[in-house]
C-alpha cells in the first residue's frame, strides 16, 4: 500500500491540523478517522467555518431551540455551539496531546472579531473562554493587531494557549514572539510552570499571492513592453511563498539560534511553532497543493482546508524541509514587488484589517443564521419536557392565578405584600431581597475580584480553609466539587462543624504558612464561625506571628462583629456584602464569588449566564422557568407531594447541598413547607412513596445512562418528574437564581414567607442555655438514657432494649411521613459509608423517604424544617461524643462541649415541638457503634 503523504509530514518534523470544525465531523466518526488513518494533531476554526458548519447541517437545530428556550442570546447560543464542538474535537484529540507531551494535539477558537482592537476585553474574554472550554489541549485565537500583541503577552503570563491569527507582514511576527518570550519569562518569574504553556503563530499565505497578483495584474494592463510583461508575471504566485520563507528564518534565529530561549528551554517552554493558515490555493492556474509542498520543515504546522486535506492526500509528493530552499529566491522576489511600487508593507496591513472585517463578517453571518434558526424551530419547552402525570391542570390554575395577581411583576418591584399583609413583615421582607439583582452588582466589582483571584494566583496558597456554615459554605463547597480549582490557585475546603475530631484532621493536614483563612459570616456572630475563626487565626498567629493577618480574608455584612474582629486582627482583605440577602440568598454574592475567585474560577462565565437566567425570569408569561417551577412545587405540595426528591447526574449532584438548605430552610414552617431529598440511594422504582416528586437536572450533552433509565421507570409508574436541562456546567449560577425566585414563588403558593427562619433559634437558644450553665457548675446536662445496650446509650424512648426502641419510633412515623438521621459525627469516609447504607436499608425497607443530616451542619440547613415544617418526621439523632478536644480561645468551655451542647439542644428542640426522636449517644469508636445499629435494624425493620 502506498504511504499516506499526510502521514509523511510527520517524519520531516511538520505537523497536519484541519481547518475546519462541525458537529457532523465528530458525530460521523471522520475527525477520529483523520486522526487515526491521516495522522491528524490540532484543528483550528473561526467564524467563518462555523457560519458554513450551521448552514449545512440540521444538526444543530435542537440545541438552538433549547438555548433560545432558556433565554440565550444569538451571541450566547453560538458560543455555546462553538464551545462544545471544541470540547468534543479537544476530547477526540487528548491522547495526541499527551503522546506529544503537550506540543500537538490542539483545537483553536477564535475571539469575536469585534475585540481585535481592545486589549482589555481580548484578555479578558480569553480568559474566560479558555476557562470555560475546560481542556488543557484549548488553543485562543487572539489577532496579531497592534491591540492584540500585549494581549498575547499577559496570556501567556497568564497560562492561556495562544493561536495568534492573522499574520502576514514580518515585523509584525517579530513582535508576536518577543511578545511570546516576554510573556513566558513574566511567568517563569513568578514562580510558575511554562512546559504546558502552547502558542502557535499562524501565517496567512494564499491571501498574500491573492492581493500581490491582483496589483500585478492591474500593472500588466498598463505594460506594453513584451521583456517587462514577462519579468511582471514571473512574480505572480510567489509572493505569499517568499514570505513565509523568510519569516521561517526569523523563527530559526529566535527559537532555534538564540541564546535568550535557549534558557528558556532549558526551563521547559516550549518553541512557538509557526503554523501555515490559509493554504488552499484560490488561483486555479497554481497547483492545488502548491502551499503545502513549499512549506515543509521542522517545528512548523501545516493546516489545510479539507479540500486540500483530499488533494494532498491523492497525489501530494512531500519532501524535507522544502521551506529552505530559494531563499534568495525569496528576497528577490520582494525586492522586485518593492521595485515595482507594490508596497508590501500596504498589503500586508491592508490584509490584516481585512481579515479582521472578513471574520466579523462572518460572525454577523452566523448570528444571523442563529435568528432564523431560532424563529424556525418550533423548541420542546421545559415543561413539555417535564412529566407531570395527571396535575397538569391544578398547575395552569395556579400559574394563572400568579399572573392574575401580578406576581412576577410585583416580586421585581420588591413588593412584600406578595407573600404578607404585616407591615412589620414587609419591611423584614423588603430587605431580603438583593438577591434579584444580584448579577448587575456583581458585576461592577468583577474587576476587584479579578484583581483578587490574581493576587491569590501569584501568592501560590495551597489550601483555602472557609469556615461558615450554612448559606455561607455550602455554595463555595458546590463550586469546588463541581468545577474543582485551577491549578494554580488553592484548594477550598470548608470546615462548618465544631466537632474537635474533624478540626484536628484539619489541623494536621493543613501547613498553616501555605493556607488562606476565609471566615465567612453574614450576621457576624454565628457561634461555630467565630469560635473556629477564634482557633484558627490563633493557630495562624503561632506560625506566622505578626503576618497572621495576611493569611485572612473575611466575608459580612456591614457593621457586625465579624467586621470589627477582621480589622483588630489586620485582615489581607474584607468583603462587605450588600446586606439585602438572606445567606441561603447569597450563593451569588460574595459569599459565593470570593471563594470561586480564590479558587480560580473565571467568574464572567460564571455570571453570563445568571444575567441571561435574570430577563428571563422577569417575563409575566406561563414560559417564566421560575414562575413555572415554583408554582409546580408548591402546587405539588398541596396535593400531597412534598418531598421533592433529587435525582441527579453525577456531575451536578453536588448542587443538590445548596437546594436542600434553600427549600427545607425558606419553606418549613408554620407545619408546612417541601421537604428536599437529597443524596438518597436509588431505589427500585416500585419502592417510591406516592408523596414524592422527582426533579432531575442533567447534561443534555453528556447523558447520564443509569439516571436516565430509573427516571424513565419512576415517569411510568405515574410519579411527576421535573427535567431541567443543562448545556454546560457554567449555567450552574443561573440555575441557582432560577431556584431562588422558585422558591420565592412556591412561598407564595403556600402561603409562607419564605425569607425568615422562625424555628432556627429554638435549638441556638438551648445551646445557650446549656452552655450557660456549663460555665457556671461545669457541668454539661444531658439529656437521660432509658438504657444502655453495648456501646450505645438511647434516650427519647420508654423501650428498654434498641430493637424496641426502633420498633417504637417506627411505629410513630405519620402516615406520609419520613425519616431523619440526624449524625453529630465525625464525617470520615468510613462512617459516611455506613451511615448511607443505614439510610439505604431503611429507605429500601420502610419504603418512605429518607434524609440524612450531619449535625451541626444540618442546623442551618433542613433545621427549620424539622422543627417548623410538617409534622410528618421521625428522627434518629446519633451522638458520638468526640474522642479529642480543643479548646475555645476566651471561653470557658472546649469545642466538645460546645460539640455535645449543640446536639442535646437540638434533641431538646426537637421533642418540644413534639416529634418522635430517638437519641442513641457513643463514646466508643463509631464505626463499631454504627455497625451495632446495622445490625439492629436488620432485624428489627422489615
Amino acid at each position: 500500500m502506498m504511504t499516506n503523504p499526510l502521514r509523511q509530514l510527520a517524519l520531516f518534523g511538520q505537523s497536519f491540523w484541519l481547518d475546519y470544525l462541525s458537529r457532523s465531523l465528530i458525530t460521523s466518526g471522520e475527525l477520529a478517522r483523520l486522526i487515526e488513518d491521516d495522522g491528524l494533531s490540532g484543528v483550528t476554526s473561526n467564524p467563518t467555518i462555523f457560519d458554513k458548519a450551521i448552514a449545512s447541517t440540521e444538526e444543530y437545530d435542537e440545541e438552538i431551540g433549547e438555548l433560545a428556550a432558556r433565554g440565550f442570546s444569538d451571541e450566547a447560543i453560538f458560543e455555546e455551539l462553538a464551545v462544545h464542538d471544541v470540547q468534543k474535537a479537544c476530547d477526540l484529540l487528548w491522547l495526541v496531546y499527551e503522546a506529544s507531551q503537550g506540543q500537538d494535539g490542539f483545537v483553536s477558537l477564535e475571539l469575536p472579531p469585534a475585540l481585535a482592537d481592545d486589549t482589555e476585553r481580548t484578555i479578558a474574554e480569553a480568559r474566560r473562554l479558555f476557562a470555560k472550554i475546560d481542556r488543557p489541549n484549548a488553543m485562543i485565537k487572539v489577532p496579531g493587531t497592534p491591540a492584540g500583541i500585549p494581549a498575547i503577552e499577559q496570556l501567556i503570563a497568564d497560562g492561556v494557549n495562544v493561536n495568534v491569527t492573522l499574520l502576514f507582514a514580518l515585523d509584525t511576527y517579530e513582535r508576536v514572539m518577543e511578545a511570546y518570550l516576554r510573556g513566558i519569562e513574566r511567568r517563569l518569574a513568578a514562580g510558575q510552570a511554562v512546559d504546558r504553556i502552547a502558542s502557535v503563530a499562524s501565517f496567512f499565505v494564499s491571501r498574500v499571492d491573492t492581493a500581490v497578483d491582483q496589483r500585478l495584474d492591474a500593472l500588466l494592463a498598463t505594460v506594453t513592453d513584451a521583456e517587462e510583461r514577462a519579468r511582471i508575471e514571473s512574480l505572480k504566485g510567489k509572493a505569499a511563498i517568499a514570505n513565509a520563507k523568510l519569516a521561517y528564518q526569523r523563527f530559526k534565529r529566535v527559537f532555534l539560534q538564540g541564546e535568550r530561549f535557549a534558557r528558556l528551554r532549558e526551563r521547559g517552554a516550549q518553541i512557538q511553532r509557526i503554523l501555515w493558515a490559509s493554504t488552499s490555493t484560490k488561483n486555479p492556474a497554481y497547483s492545488d497543493v502548491m502551499y503545502v509542498e513549499h512549506l515543509i520543515g521542522p517545528y512548523t504546522i501545516q493546516t489545510m482546508a479539507p479540500v486540500t486535506v483530499e488533494a494532498y492526500r491523492d497525489h501530494g509528493k512531500p519532501r524535507a524541509n522544502t521551506v529552505e530552499e530559494g531563499l534568495d529566491e525569496a528576497e528577490r522576489v520582494l525586492a522586485a514587488l518593492g521595485q515595482l511600487g507594490i508596497s508590501y508593507q500596504e498589503i500586508t496591513q491592508k490584509l490584516q484589517r481585512e481579515g479582521v472585517e472578513l471574520f466579523q463578517a462572518s460572525y454577523e453571518s452566523v448570528l444571523r443564521r442563529i435568528a432564523e434558526r431560532r424563529r424556525s424551530i418550533i423548541t420542546t419547552s421545559e415543561r413539555l419536557g417535564s412529566e407531570l402525570a395527571r396535575y397538569g391542570s391544578d398547575i395552569e390554575r395556579t400559574i394563572d392565578a400568579l399572573l392574575a395577581a401580578n406576581t412576577v411583576e410585583r416580586i421585581w418591584q420588591r413588593d412584600a405584600s406578595v407573600w404578607t399583609d404585616d407591615t412589620k413583615r414587609q419591611r423584614t421582607i423588603s430587605q431580603r431581597l438583593g438577591w434579584l439583582s444580584i448579577a448587575d452588582e456583581m458585576r461592577r466589582h468583577l474587576q476587584e475580584l479579578e484583581s483578587f483571584q490574581q493576587e491569590i494566583r501569584e501568592r501560590r496558597f495551597t489550601h483555602l480553609l472557609l469556615l461558615g456554615m450554612g448559606g455561607s459554605s455550602l455554595a463555595p463547597e458546590v463550586f469546588q466539587r463541581v468545577f474543582g480549582h485551577d491549578a494554580e490557585h488553592p484548594e477550598l475546603q470548608v470546615l462548618d462543624t465544631t466537632n474537635p475530631d474533624t478540626i484536628r484532621r484539619h489541623r494536621e493536614r493543613l501547613d498553616p504558612t501555605r493556607t488562606l483563612l476565609l471566615v465567612s459570616s453574614k450576621s457576624g456572630t454565628t457561634l461555630e464561625t467565630m469560635s473556629l475563626a477564634a482557633y484558627w487565626f490563633a493557630e495562624l498567629e503561632r506560625e506566622l506571628g505578626d503576618r497572621a493577618g495576611q493569611h485572612l480574608v473575611v466575608i459580612t455584612d456591614p457593621g457586625t462583629p465579624l467586621e470589627d474582629w477582621a480589622r483588630s486582627r489586620q485582615a489581607w482583605r474584607i468583603f462587605l456584602n450588600p446586606p439585602d440577602i438572606g445567606g441561603r440568598y447569597s450563593a451569588l454574592s460574595f459569599f459565593g464569588l470570593v471563594p470561586a475567585a480564590a479558587i480560580g474560577l473565571p467568574l464572567a462565565a460564571l455570571l453570563d449566564p445568571v444575567s441571561a437566567m435574570a430577563e428571563r425570569l422577569r417575563r409575566s408569561t406561563p414560559e417564566n422557568p421560575g414562575l413555572w417551577l415554583g408554582a409546580t412545587l408548591g402546587t405539588l405540595a398541596q396535593l400531597g407531594r412534598d418531598k421533592v426528591t433529587f435525582v441527579l447526574e453525577p456531575a451536578v449532584a453536588p448542587l443538590a447541598d445548596w437546594l436542600e438548605q434553600l427549600i427545607a430552610e425558606s419553606t418549613g414552617k408554620q407545619a408546612t413547607g417541601l421537604i428536599p431529598v437529597v443524596h438518597e440511594p436509588h431505589l427500585a422504582p416500585e419502592h417510591y412513596s406516592n408523596d414524592r416528586v422527582f426533579v432531575t437536572l442533567d447534561l443534555a450533552l453528556q447523558p447520564h445512562t443509569p439516571t436516565e433509565a430509573l427516571l424513565k421507570a419512576i415517569e411510568t409508574l405515574g410519579h411527576p418528574v421535573i427535567r431541567t436541562r443543562f448545556w454546560n456546567l457554567w449555567e450552574l449560577g443561573a440555575e441557582m437564581l432560577r431556584w431562588e425566585f422558585a422558591i420565592a414563588v412556591a412561598g407564595k403558593v403556600l402561603g409562607i414567607d419564605p425569607f425568615d427562619e422562625p424555628d432556627v433559634q429554638a435549638s441556638k437558644d438551648r445551646t445557650a442555655r446549656l452552655l450557660a450553665h456549663y460555665q457556671q457548675t461545669g457541668e454539661l446536662v444531658r439529656p437521660p438514657a432509658a438504657f444502655s445496650e453495648g456501646s450505645l446509650s438511647v434516650g427519647g424512648t420508654e423501650a428498654s432494649d434498641l430493637r424496641s426502641a426502633l420498633t417504637d419510633l417506627i411505629g410513630r412515623i405519620p402516615p406520609a411521613g419520613y425519616l431523619g438521621l440526624l449524625a453529630f459525627i465525625d464525617p470520615t469516609p468510613d462512617t459516611l459509608e455506613l451511615l448511607h447504607a443505614i439510610r439505604q436499608l431503611l429507605a429500601e425497607r420502610l419504603r418512605i423517604p429518607t434524609i440524612l443530616g450531619i449535625g451541626p451542619r444540618y442546623l442551618h440547613s433542613t433545621g427549620q424544617l424539622f422543627k417548623g415544617g410538617p409534622n410528618t418526621g421521625a428522627f434518629i439523632q446519633l451522638v458520638s461524643e468526640p474522642a479529642n478536644d480543643l479548646p475555645v480561645p476566651g471561653q470557658r468551655y472546649s469545642f466538645r462541649t460546645m460539640f455535645l451542647a449543640q446536639a442535646y439542644g437540638d434533641y431538646e428542640a426537637l421533642v418540644s415541638r413534639g416529634r418522635p426522636v430517638l437519641q442513641i449517644s457513643f463514646r466508643r469508636d463509631a464505626l463499631e457503634a454504627l455497625e451495632q445499629l446495622e445490625q439492629a435494624l436488620v432485624v428489627t425493620v422489615h
